[in-house]
């Protein structure tokens, strides 16, 4: 295992990119409160209205794949990458190095939405910490938060083919087919 790693998270239909917070820090100091002292960051992409809302209904899912809607970036806090490990999600660690953890905080960074005074804009955070963000880019069935994550790992090195990847089954094949297996 390398010194330097990022990691790609599978929670059932969701995928997530994670890599140590100080470095997203770096790029955006106003997460300091979202990631308080934690020593990972996981970073999320998609749809505004179904992303991390309350009210996650299967009438709200088939719009967030079949109407264009804007999108939202999540962020959340993580003490430890193995703690993360349930029944249902994944969690792969990635060997990397800084040149590329830095592309890939850069590639994140890129997706905030920021104001006027050049911050990310909060929209909603859940009871578990994970705040979402306003963010660039448009959600829809053939760029979901599973295509958005495979962009990121290709930036990391993987060979993948991100416009393929709707579900998140196919990016978890992706990181197989690059000889990752999940952390047990």
């Amino acid at each position: 295992m390398s010194d330097y790693q990022i990691h790609f998270f599978r929670d059932g239909i969701h995928t997530h990119l994670v890599l140590p917070s100080s470095v997203l820090l770096k790029y955006i100091p106003a997460l300091q409160q979202q990631l308080q002292d934690c020593p990972w960051a996981r970073i999320g992409w998609g749809d505004f209205q179904y992303y991390g809302s309350s009210q996650q209904t299967l009438l709200s899912a088939a719009r967030a794949l079949l109407l264009p809607s804007t999108a939202v970036i999540s962020v959340l806090g993580v003490n430890s990458i193995r703690e993360e490990i349930t029944e249902t999600n994944r969690i792969y660690s990635i060997d990397s190095n800084q040149l590329i953890i830095e592309a890939v905080a850069q590639f994140i960074t890129s997706y905030f939405k920021k104001n006027s005074q050049g911050e990310p804009t909060a929209v909603r955070e859940k009871p578990s910490g994970e705040a979402f963000f306003k963010a660039r880019g448009i959600y829809m069935l053939t760029n979901t938060c599973n295509n958005w994550t495979s962009r990121g790992l290709r930036i990391a090195g993987l060979r993948c083919l991100p416009l393929l990847n709707f579900f998140p089954g196919q990016v978890e094949k992706s990181v197989r087919r690059n000889g990752y297996l999940p952390l047990l």
